[in-house]
């Protein structure tokens, strides 16, 4: 069964990390006007435009009947207080923060961290690192500078999830990523970067660091 327009302007949503209506009109390149009318009269009026967005995504126009796509948008955001209150020691933990350019799945218990964090207790666990994001190619969902938590322990590649990837002769890189037919899409956030793909033939489980699963964002009080 197709997916009504809502239903279809709410996968485009979390599939871009988008927020608004008109940011979805704003991705497909339609007016804001047309594509509020086409969600009150549930009809696909800009399907030209709907083909090139999937052309530009890489997708298949099998996403308008398919259910909504796991999305990085699933990332637990938390804040990070700049200490632990003496109410809050069982909820909270100061960890140490490393630099993603520094993590290696060989040396995780020989790092040196470059700061600390104060972080929600239930979202630290055993096998979990974090790291300082570098570069601005995850823009909007994992800024530069900003915090992630790696699950070091959940390596299985699940479509439309963010990872932490080691690529030989690339370095350390955080991506958004699809498994396919033919290898793995790695597709940054920022779309001034290019997606990479990594073929099967050339793959190696040892590049995966480990799943993001949570972003920090510091607040001071």
């Amino acid at each position: 069964m197709r997916k009504s327009v809502e239903e279809i302007i709410e996968t485009i949503k979390t599939m871009k990390g988008l927020t608004k209506d008109f940011e979805v009109a704003e991705s497909l390149g339609v007016g804001k006007g047309a594509l509020s009318n086409a969600k009150k009269r549930n009809s696909v009026s800009f399907f030209d435009e709907l083909v090139l967005f999937c052309d530009r995504e890489n997708l298949s126009l099998d996403f308008i009947r398919q259910s909504q796509l796991i999305s990085s948008r699933s990332i637990r955001t938390v804040v990070a207080p700049t200490k632990i209150t003496p109410e809050e020691e069982g909820e909270l933990v100061q960890v140490g923060v490393y630099s993603i350019e520094n993590v290696d799945n060989d040396n995780l218990s020989e790092l040196e961290p470059i700061g600390t964090v104060v972080i929600p207790r239930d979202i630290y666990k055993e096998g979990s690192i974090v790291i300082q994001v570098a570069g601005d190619s995850m823009e909007k969902l994992l800024m530069k500078g900003s915090k992630a938590v790696i699950d070091t322990n959940t390596k299985d590649i699940v479509s439309g999830s963010v990872y932490a990837f080691s690529i030989p002769h690339e370095g350390n890189i955080v991506r958004e990523c699809y498994s396919e037919p033919s290898g793995l899409r790695l597709r940054p956030y920022n779309k001034n970067y290019p997606t990479a793909r990594v073929e099967w033939e050339e793959f190696n489980p040892e590049m995966i660091i480990g799943k993001v699963s949570c972003s920090v964002i510091n607040m001071f009080r």
